[in-house]
């Protein structure tokens, strides 16, 4: 099969590769779509999570079973699914304490587990659901759904809340959308770029690039303050700028990384009682994250602007680096049937 392989840091290669081996409980999925994500796209410039190289890249993806292993169940030949990257070992202490999301021995596509950007990838049965008759590269987007999910659940807001997102990427762009149930009184989404921002039309939009726009934002934030805002893009000053905007006993919550040691005012932490919670991975939101693509479908397939083939992964890991204002998620489509652009 052909795959795009992470030979060294900043080197990626579309090579030939085995069919992966089905291990009992699993099932092998021929791939008709993978999303690029921002990670994916660290992992090839920093490899900040020192992958053991190579690897098979990508984490999102969906496709068609083509196989199923010894003791596989729920699945058939032909089902049409949406895999989760992360594979907890359910054994270990985090598990059996209910935090199997950040499971200490935990498998993952693209970092020890072969990743989604093949012809085909294996993932456990557990992992995966049946998506019926969604389009596949729309259910592609299950994991970023979920830990988009989880972001939301982190920031614990109640109806009537005040939000903030920084940063208008994929990720602050889908938790913008996603957030339209809540019922909250307000969702702020603040970013760069107004090509990025209008993919969330029920949010306020704040480009903080014009000269009004970090005036803007202050004034959208009244005398109290946000009761949350969600950090979704890795920058400090971005982190500073919504802590200083949380209201007494606001909380931040950290979606985006921030590698390396970071500046926090713990003066304002403390004499504003704030909270700093991150959100890594999802707590079990896959079937919740299916539900919201089939509620949200005509937002959330929106955010996939271009799919291209596997063959094209230059073109798409470029578009999916620099395209600030023509791109939002990059998709590979490896399925004839998918469209293409």
């Amino acid at each position: 099969m052909k795959a795009l392989q992470l030979t060294r840091v900043g080197q990626l290669d579309l090579i030939d590769a085995a069919i992966p081996n089905v291990p009992d409980g699993y099932m092998l999925v021929r791939t008709a779509a993978a999303v690029i994500c921002t990670s994916d796209l660290n992992d090839i410039r920093a490899n900040p999570f020192h992958i053991a190289l190579p690897v098979v890249l990508g984490h999102e993806g969906a496709g068609i079973v083509a196989g199923l292993g010894k003791g596989a169940s729920g699945f058939a030949v032909g089902d049409r699914v949406a895999a989760h990257p992360v594979h907890p070992c359910r054994k270990c202490p985090h598990c059996q304490a209910g935090m199997e999301h950040l499971c200490s021995r935990m498998g993952h596509f693209g970092l020890n587990l072969p990743g989604t950007f093949a012809e085909h990838f294996v993932v456990r049965c557990d992992r995966a659901r049946n998506v019926g008759d969604m389009p596949l590269a729309l259910a592609a987007l299950a994991e970023p759904v979920c830990v988009c999910l989880e972001a939301l659940a982190q920031a614990n807001i109640s109806a009537g809340g005040r939000l903030l997102i920084v940063g208008d990427g994929p990720f602050g762009a889908m938790t913008a959308i996603l957030a339209e149930e809540l019922e909250l009184s307000q969702v702020v989404l603040a970013g760069h770029h107004d090509f990025r921002l209008n993919f969330a039309p029920a949010a306020t939009k704040v480009n903080l690039k014009r000269d009004d726009g970090p005036p803007r934002l202050r004034e959208l934030s009244g005398p109290l303050g946000f009761d949350a805002a969600i950090l979704a893009v890795g920058s400090a000053q971005a982190a500073a700028v919504a802590l200083e905007l949380l209201r007494p006993k606001g909380r931040l919550v950290v979606f985006s990384a921030l590698p390396g040691a970071t500046p926090v005012d713990l003066f304002r932490l403390h004499v504003r009682e704030l909270e700093i919670v991150g959100a890594c991975n999802d707590h079990d939101r896959l079937d919740d994250a299916i539900a919201r693509l089939r509620s949200r479908r005509a937002s959330l397939e929106r955010l996939i602007t271009h799919a291209l083939p596997l063959e094209r992964y230059r073109e798409a890991i470029e578009l999916a680096n620099t395209g600030r204002d023509s791109a939002m998620k990059v998709a590979f489509a490896l399925d004839p049937k998918e469209p293409q652009s």
